[in-house]
């Protein structure tokens, strides 16, 4: 009777919780990464004073972030798209060194390729078509920034609410599982490390790392004099957590415009700065760090990653990893449960 009462429970909070399976995802992650540090608080102060703490703590740590985004990213993105929107009305006229080039390319292809020029044409007619539709995004997008704001805060507040929660009734679903999984203590305790141990390599490996990369991208491109240093490095720090492009995303575009616009050498330093000191810092810190928490090769991962994010959206960069670490644990349980069954 237990038991079926203890599963009930599960599957009531699992339906309540199930209209924000991200918002809930997340805050178990964050729950099994920050719980050593509610229970520091915890054993140090009374209860509710340590869960106003650990709140403001978290609250705190997540508006960081935010504000330095808002502060130096939004405004230059505001411009930014303005400008964008102004060079497309005014004819997205090319400067005359990177238009050189597309010449010359232009009379190799038509030399060289049967009817390049149709396939030209076709390819500016829609590369129009998709910058028309491009620009009226950015523009709208910008527009409806306040009820992106509002969605954003919604969810962080979940975030927050479940993260707290988790933390403090800890101890009542390490009771409700074992009452769902009797004379499996040890293996509960297992699963909790496993998570523990995913979520920190995880946090160490998808955010701290991408930081490392920001700041190296940041200091190659002041060392080059390219205008806003920070406003770059902080996007590559973003872009540092797509798979396969990453920091990529910022530098290359940007060396490819110091060639075609100052001179060859700055373009060919900011691509070797980029390809050897700010992806090697990647090659080198990502697969170590998350190797400490997780026992599987880093293209089981990587694939993980791409997978999860094309099911879950952004919050697959998290999920992909910790839920490889946890099928992994599950299927050394069952290697366990059979062996024991055995004897």
């Amino acid at each position: 009777m237990a038991r079926s009462l203890a599963v009930l429970a599960l599957v009531i909070w699992g339906i309540l919780l199930s209209p924000h399976p991200t918002a809930g995802f997340i805050a178990a992650v964050m729950a099994a990464l920050t719980l050593p540090v509610y229970r520091w608080l915890r054993a140090r102060m009374h209860k509710t004073a340590a869960v106003s703490c650990f709140s403001l703590g978290l609250v705190a740590f997540i508006a960081t972030p935010i504000t330095i985004v808002t502060l130096m990213v939004v405004p230059q993105a505001m411009e930014g798209a303005q400008r964008v929107s102004k060079w497309w009305q005014a004819g997205h006229p090319i400067p005359a060194s990177i238009s050189f080039y597309l010449s010359e390319a232009y009379g190799l292809l038509v030399r060289y390729v049967p009817n390049a020029e149709q396939y030209i044409e076709k390819f500016q007619s829609n590369l129009t078509s998709m910058g028309d539709s491009a620009v009226g995004f950015i523009v709208s997008s910008s527009l409806d920034l306040a009820g992106v704001t509002m969605g954003m805060a919604w969810s962080i507040c979940l975030f927050v609410i479940f993260t707290c929660l988790i933390v403090v009734y800890v101890p009542a679903i390490r009771r409700v599982l074992l009452l769902a999984l009797p004379g499996h203590d040890a293996m509960v305790d297992r699963f909790g490390r496993v998570l523990h141990d995913a979520s920190r390599s995880v946090f160490i490996g998808i955010v701290f790392v991408p930081i490392i990369q920001g700041t190296l991208t940041g200091i190659g491109l002041s060392l080059l004099d390219v205008p806003d240093p920070a406003f770059w490095g902080l996007l590559a720090v973003f872009a540092a957590i797509i798979p396969l492009a990453g920091t990529a995303l910022v530098w290359l575009p940007i060396s490819v415009y110091l060639w075609a616009t100052d001179s060859l050498a700055a373009g060919l330093m900011l691509l070797a700065w980029g390809s050897i000191i700010v992806t090697g810092a990647d090659n080198l810190l990502r697969p170590y760090f998350l190797s400490t928490g997780i026992e599987a090769s880093m293209i089981v991962l990587l694939l993980s990653i791409i997978c999860s994010m094309a099911v879950f959206g952004p919050v697959g960069v998290i999920a992909g990893p910790v839920m490889v670490a946890v099928a992994l644990q599950a299927v050394k349980e069952s290697e366990l449960l059979s062996k024991k069954r055995e004897v």
